[in-house]
């Protein structure tokens, strides 16, 4: 089912008028800086926060003018940057309090296995790491039996080791469940959004498909310092004696170095960074640099002092580089030019 909503509400010096159209299934991130309003919008999706204006889920209607479900009537599931878990309760204890509250002990099994928490279920939650304490958080917000996962910044805490572990749970969470993922971390996004909202000072100012935002030049993803572009691709072969994956981007192959083939067939997700990007007029006759790929100028907008970045199409995609407006003058970049793209690093999305 979808959410569709239009709130407004004031909370401190926050004031946030935001409206938005949830995607059905997936990883929608809501990404910006820290004080915007995406966690008060997380709260008030939820009926922890009062605001004017409607909420609607499928058919049902959480919050109108007349009606305001609770959160406990909200068929949805929340974890927050600090795991809300009763410390003087076992893992296990914490899971059959959720069971007990909702009804919905057909699950456990599942759930455990889905988030790893097997060898935690008789430890005290006082003796967790905060990626194991996480991992509980997430296990007590499935067995709920959410038809919607609201998570307002969950592993901002944890190292990388347990951040990318959680990621993957996260992303194979939502193949079932739609998921608003509250970040101000591009990493997050890049790892885990197909869909973005994009808030300023409490207002959604920007939404879509997460690969079109982070290119356009007139959005703020494009024009930070560490922009970013991702590209879908296909898989191809794989070169076991120099340990590189093939992938086919609008009939490019670009090479991935990974230690073994990369399994599955649905498309990937390439990330091409835009400082990682060089540009030239023609195709130099010997590099280092293995994908080097012919590219038109799709646009052009200066970023800071002496700063440019230059949106590529590579067939219906888009690339980004970042540049000197030095070179774009002396490689006469302008809207339509025939370029040639040096990608130093690729990785997968």
């Amino acid at each position: 089912m979808s959410l569709a909503f239009s709130l407004s509400g004031q909370v401190g010096q926050c004031r946030l008028q935001v409206q938005a159209q949830l995607a059905a299934t997936g990883v929608t991130v809501l990404f910006g800086p820290s004080g915007s309003g995406k966690s008060t919008l997380l709260r008030m999706l939820a009926g922890l926060q009062d605001c004017d204006g409607e909420v609607r889920f499928g058919e049902q209607l959480w919050q109108t003018d007349e009606v305001k479900l609770s959160p406990w009537e909200r068929p949805l599931g929340m974890m927050f940057q600090e795991p809300t878990l009763f410390r003087h309760l076992s893992v296990r204890g914490n899971l059959a309090y959720v069971m007990k509250r909702r009804g919905k002990a057909g699950d456990l099994n599942r759930v455990v296995n889905q988030t790893r928490i097997d060898a935690l279920l008789d430890r005290s939650v006082a003796t967790l790491s905060g990626g194991e304490a996480q991992r509980v958080a997430l296990a007590r917000a499935l067995l709920a039996g959410p038809e919607l996962l609201l998570l307002d910044e969950p592993l901002s805490a944890l190292d990388h080791g347990h951040k990318q572990e959680l990621l993957g749970m996260i992303s194979a969470i939502a193949r079932q469940v739609p998921v608003i993922y509250v970040t101000h971390d591009l990493d997050e996004l890049l790892t885990l959004s197909r869909q973005v909202w994009l808030m300023e000072q409490g207002r959604i100012v920007a939404s879509g498909k997460a690969h079109e935002e982070l290119a356009r030049l007139d959005g703020p993803l494009a024009q930070r310092g560490d922009a970013t572009a991702l590209l879908y691709g296909e898989l191809g072969d794989y070169d076991s004696r120099d340990h590189l994956q093939a992938v086919t981007v609008a009939q490019q192959t670009f090479w991935l170095p990974t230690a073994q083939p990369v399994a599955g067939d649905e498309p990937v997700r390439l990330r091409i960074a835009a400082r990682a990007v060089r540009l030239c007029r023609q195709a130099p006759p010997a590099s280092s640099i293995l994908n080097i790929h012919p590219v038109q100028v799709a646009g052009l907008r200066e970023v800071g002092p002496g700063q440019a970045v230059v949106q590529l199409a590579l067939g219906d995609q888009r690339l980004l580089a970042r540049i000197s407006n030095r070179s774009a003058r002396e490689l006469e970049v302008f809207p339509g030019a025939q370029l040639y793209a040096q990608v130093k690093a690729v990785a997968l999305g």
